[in-house]
């Protein structure tokens, strides 16, 4: 057991450095695109804290007491993280759309549960563009630390009474490393359990862990060495890791034995710069600062509708320090120091009764529509899951016996004699209402899987997307849509896709599929993706009247500029290397002006890149004439 005190400000101090690299990540500083790994450094300190405490009551006694550690572990985590909540909530009433509203609650009741972690695992990852419209994402990584609380003491007990203390710290190796591997098999066959599952991240808390074991270096310019080394680690991942890095795996070892080198050098001079003052107070109030940040971030956004601009960044960072000092003091102090036994009973009950308020309230809400009253009639439209309920109804489910129904997922068949088949994503899929009203003289099918472009599995390219067996079937399946496609009588067949890869990558991988096509007498149209507006108009439009005026829709819902003049390239780019290309681009944004509603003001989007039932009957009628059918 190494000689540290309980109490080592400098551990506070860092972390200052990782919750402010969080901070700053989320408020899109761009020198800090790898500030998520602020993250991995709490993981690497809470493992070192919470086994010091565990291994050192276990060897002074031989025993544990649970109950004590628990209630702990409860006061000192629980209260501010029903505080954030509480308040998040309300915020989320005001300003949230329904269907963002049952998303929230859903979190909100899993945040307090302590699985928002599985929750956020089962819906995306981590850098989705949904994600920035989730105001409890980030209490992913709470659960993942209040799992390991849950664990952590009674595997530690028995690795002690199995094999001694050293071979604890032998077996807590190998569970790191197993874990370290497990991440790294993940990263490929599901990065979001990788990202987000305590199993990927039991490396990261086991290296704290293995720190306990690990003596102090007794030279001071070994120890300041070791300290500047961690801080260069933790400092480099920062400012050189992306969104587009692999992670966990491999990739945190660099933030992660950062900051265990820093624990092993923690009492030396380059240490003890991190128990200056003002930064251990920054450290003090990490906890509520990671909490309250996110939030208000968020919900800012849900009321301006657009990026950070100007000093906006600035006022958020100060707003949320402020909210932070003022939580840690109202609430993690109040209730974060355990009573004499038998006096802790009151203010736990009480406090895990409110949780149940909360996940009662949270079902209230799912099952109520997200609280859809909240809404002004005029501003109601059909959610994205309705809207795409009705998609389904409408155009998927007139099945043609004759038709494999795994391969053509959506079928509208009318007895007709012509029929035409749309392949590709579910860039395909949202075409299905305007080609079945347009061409009612056809059966119109689709062949799609979401996320599945036509493409992959062609000219050297395929699509890596979810889950590497995702990836896999994708390639299958497509290989099976142009099997059929060309040994079948000819048909028309549309290929449409979501913008994945360069154009020069999707030209060279479309080039044998033409081919195929053409050659089984097939006659094609290759339609280029629409604009996306970038943002869910949507959710934009149905938000209620408490604060966002009549006027501000006007003024917000418009989509995202940059996003719309990167795509019109996109679909410059692939027209100039595919001349039979029909693209939108005119006919959607005539002098670049891109048409999110109709002259009636209808939405022709139903989230931030699908087209609604309404855009997607607009368009295909508009394109008709341009079409060889």
């Amino acid at each position: 057991m190494s000689d540290r005190s309980s109490y080592q400000p400098e551990i506070d101090g860092l972390r200052a450095l990782a919750v402010l690299a969080v901070l700053f990540y989320h408020l899109d500083f761009g020198w800090a695109p790898g500030g998520f790994v602020g993250v991995d450094v709490f993981f690497v300190l809470s493992g070192y804290l919470i086994t010091r405490l565990i291994a050192g009551e276990i060897e002074s006694s031989g025993r544990f007491d649970f109950a004590a550690f628990y209630v702990r572990r409860f006061r000192r985590l629980f209260p501010a993280l029903l505080s954030t909540v509480v308040v998040t909530t309300a915020g989320a009433f005001l300003l949230l759309s329904p269907e963002q509203m049952t998303r929230f609650s859903q979190s909100a009741a899993a945040a307090v549960l302590s699985v928002s972690n599985f929750l956020f695992w089962s819906e995306s990852n981590y850098f989705d563009a949904l994600a920035t419209t989730k105001p409890l994402l980030h209490t992913w990584s709470l659960s993942v630390e209040e799992q390991f609380y849950l664990i952590w003491p009674v595997t530690l007990l028995i690795l002690y009474r199995a094999f001694g203390r050293w071979g604890a710290a032998a077996a807590l190796a190998v569970i790191g490393l197993a874990s370290l591997a497990l991440a790294q098999f993940w990263l490929k066959w599901d990065p979001a359990a990788a990202f987000y599952m305590l199993p990927a991240r039991a490396m990261e808390l086991g290296i704290g862990g293995l720190m306990v074991w690990i003596g102090l270096p007794r030279r001071q310019w070994l120890s300041s060495g070791l300290a500047a080394t961690g801080l260069a680690a933790i400092v480099a991942a920062t400012v050189l890791y992306t969104d587009g890095t692999a992670f966990p795996g491999i990739a945190a070892l660099l933030p992660c034995l950062g900051t265990a080198l820093f624990i092993a050098g923690s009492r030396s001079k380059v240490g003890t710069l991190f128990a200056f003052g003002p930064v251990v107070w920054m450290g003090k109030i990490s906890y509520s600062l990671y909490l309250v940040h996110w939030p208000l971030i968020v919900l800012w956004k849900a009321y301006t509708y657009r990026p950070l601009q100007g000093v906006e960044p600035l006022v958020l960072a100060a707003i949320s320090v402020l909210l932070a000092w003022a939580q840690y003091a109202l609430v993690e102090q109040r209730f974060r120091r355990p009573q004499p036994r038998g006096q802790n009973r009151m203010p736990v009950t009480a406090f895990a009764l409110a949780g149940l308020a909360v996940v009662a309230g949270s079902l209230v809400s799912t099952v109520n529509h997200g609280l859809d009253w909240r809404i002004p009639k005029e501003r109601l439209i059909l959610s994205a899951t309705q809207q795409r309920a009705t998609e389904r109804r409408q155009y998927c489910i007139n099945k043609n016996p004759s038709l494999d129904a795994k391969l053509v997922t959506c079928q509208n068949f009318r007895g007709m004699k012509d029929d035409i088949f749309i392949w590709g994503d579910s860039h395909a899929q949202h075409l299905a209402a305007g080609f079945s009203e347009v061409f009612p003289d056809y059966n119109v099918y689709v062949i799609f899987m979401s996320g599945c472009d036509a493409p992959s599995g062609f000219g050297g390219y395929v699509r890596r997307f979810g889950k590497e067996a995702d990836a896999q079937a994708c390639v299958a399946r497509n290989k099976a849509a142009l099997r059929f496609l060309t040994t079948a009588p000819a048909k028309n067949v549309v290929i449409s896709n979501a913008k994945r890869a360069t154009p020069a990558i999707i030209s060279a991988a479309m080039k044998p599929i033409e081919e195929a096509l053409a050659a089984a007498g097939d006659r094609v149209a290759f339609l280029g993706d629409f604009i996306r507006p970038g943002v869910s108009l949507l959710d934009c439009v149905m938000a209620p009247r408490y604060l966002v005026t009549d006027e501000q829709i006007r003024r917000r819902c418009i989509g995202k500029p940059t996003s719309a003049e990167t795509e019109l390239a996109y679909n410059e780019q692939l027209a100039a290397l595919e001349p039979t290309l029909i693209s939108p681009n005119e006919l959607q944004c005539p002098s670049g002006q891109c048409r999110f509603f109709d002259d009636q003001g209808r939405l022709l989007y139903r989230d931030d890149h699908h087209l609604s039932n309404d855009g997607s009957r607009l368009f295909i009628g508009e394109l008709a004439p341009k079409l060889p059918f």
